[in-house]
């Protein structure tokens, strides 16, 4: 049997059925906390850890390596049978396995359908990507990368089926913040990114303005959201408090995307963007979990 490997030029060869692949890991590393840090929120707003819950961890893991791998190596010629590779295989006999212990010896039916607006997602995703390829200046569009943060977003509401045995308004909160954020997110850094790569200097405000406007108008019309909820009549003064938490939760992607307007054409250094965004997400989840467990 003959396998599909790749040297350092990235060309592919033919290999002996004893080769291995090495597995590649996602490229981007952004990725990994719009797909983690939903899960530990809903995790830790659901409480307490279960044996369900760590298989959909090794469910959900083995899956987004898998798709993270098999994409790098098909991107760089490689037939769909690259999926058959030793160590792509091992991770969906992982995957597989542990879904079907979740759905036949814990009874977390309801994951079948977030497996399957999963599903809808990701083709729906790889559509756009295809269909976005004649354009080389970005490897994404807008809208793919949109559709990137739904799917890895659902992480939420299956970590708490798993936990939980069944879906909640709760966790449907949950995804939809966590929606929101990193939507947000993603447009900051696609539009910092388009603003070096417009080779501009943006000198006038409304020139910046007329560049940025998408970053800024989804972040205002969030901020107003965000303001309704916590003008609008609450049950309690608890919800009041939960409702201001969350508000705090989100202002530093607020001003972050006001900031953009004053940072357009900068260059910057990519490796410090990223862990600014892993600080921003980590804050977020945790005054996420503050809103929601101890604000009671």
């Amino acid at each position: 049997m003959i396998h599909s490997s790749s040297d350092s030029s990235g060309t592919f060869t033919t290999t002996d059925s004893r080769s291995t692949l090495p597995l590649r890991w996602p490229a981007e590393h952004g990725a990994w906390g719009i797909l983690l840090v939903p899960c530990f929120s809903s995790a830790a707003v659901a409480g307490g850890w279960n044996l369900p819950l760590l298989f959909f961890l090794f469910c959900m893991l083995a899956l987004f390596l898998l798709r993270g791998s098999v994409e790098s190596y098909r991107a760089s010629g490689a037939r769909w049978t690259i999926v058959f590779a030793p160590v792509h295989a091992l991770l969906l006999v992982v995957s597989c396995s542990t879904g079907l212990a979740l759905m036949w010896v814990y009874g977390r039916w309801q994951l079948i359908g977030v497996s399957a607006a999963g599903g809808l997602l990701y083709f729906g995703q790889r559509a756009l990507v295809t269909a976005h390829s004649s354009q080389r200046a970005e490897k994404r569009s807008l809208v793919a990368e949109l559709v990137g943060v739904a799917l890895l977003t659902l992480s939420a509401p299956g970590a708490w089926i798993a936990l939980r045995g069944s879906l909640s308004r709760t966790a449907l909160e949950i995804w939809f913040l966590c929606l929101l954020f990193f939507a947000g997110g993603v447009l900051y850094v696609k539009y910092r990114v388009r603003g070096v790569l417009a080779h501009k200097r943006f000198d006038g405000f409304a020139e910046r303005l007329a560049f940025a406007w998408p970053v800024l108008a989804y972040h205002l019309m969030l901020a107003a959201f965000l303001g309704i909820l916590l003008l609008r009549p609450l049950t309690s003064d608890s919800s009041t408090l939960r409702v201001a938490v969350l508000c705090l939760a989100f202002a530093p992607a607020v001003l972050r995307a006001i900031a953009l307007l004053f940072r357009l054409g900068r260059r910057f250094a990519i490796p410090r963007l990223g862990w600014t965004e892993v600080a921003h997400s980590l804050l977020f989840m945790a005054l996420v979990i503050l809103a929601y467990r101890l604000v009671a």
